[in-house]
């Protein structure tokens, strides 16, 4: 079994590692492209909002949703393989094009633990900070391989600011609410 995935634990929590991180990869590997990308998706695209990084949600946002359809039944066996201990609720299913982005927000009304497993074919980063007045801390996503990202949301300070942008390539997300068993 090869391990070729990358782990960012962005409040220092530990992570829970995926057990079959290959399979992953390749589930979300067969979507990262132009063809589902144009095909499988549907444009979730918000421009032109006021920026607020407080938002629970993004103002600004340009990136294409897959079809639950197309993606529940064939992630939610495997994350139930590789994550045995965790109950979990997936809560997004995204694939960035050149260009796309989520812009800065909180998720304040729905504090939990969060795990966004990411598979990018180009160029792409997930960024955070805790406020306001720190810089963006930049994690750029393992091409073509498996990034595992986990963090808190809290509905009280410091909250867990966030965004994504995708330079290049595709990029899909699965963004999930956890609790460890």
């Amino acid at each position: 079994m090869s391990y070729d995935h990358i782990e960012y634990s962005i409040n220092g929590k530990q992570i829970p590692s995926p057990l079959y991180p290959d399979e992953l990869k390749n589930i979300l590997k067969k979507w990262a492209n132009k063809e589902s990308y144009d095909n499988d998706c549907y444009a979730g695209s918000k421009l032109g909002n006021d920026l607020n990084p407080y938002a629970d949600h993004p103002a600004n946002a340009k990136l294409h949703f897959i079809r639950d359809e197309k993606i529940i039944n064939i992630i939610v066996p495997a994350l139930k393989r590789s994550y045995p201990n965790l109950n979990f609720k997936v809560t997004g299913h995204f694939i960035y094009g050149p260009g796309d982005f989520m812009d800065e927000h909180t998720n304040i009304s729905n504090p939990s633990n969060v795990m966004y497993l990411t598979y990018a074919t180009g160029k792409s980063k997930f960024s955070y900070r805790f406020s306001q007045d720190d810089d963006l801390i930049e994690t750029y996503d393992n091409i073509d391989g498996l990034t595992v990202r986990t963090f808190t949301l809290t509905s009280s300070p410091p909250y867990t600011f966030h965004k994504v942008d995708c330079e290049s390539g595709y990029r899909v997300s699965v963004g999930l609410r956890y609790v460890e068993l």
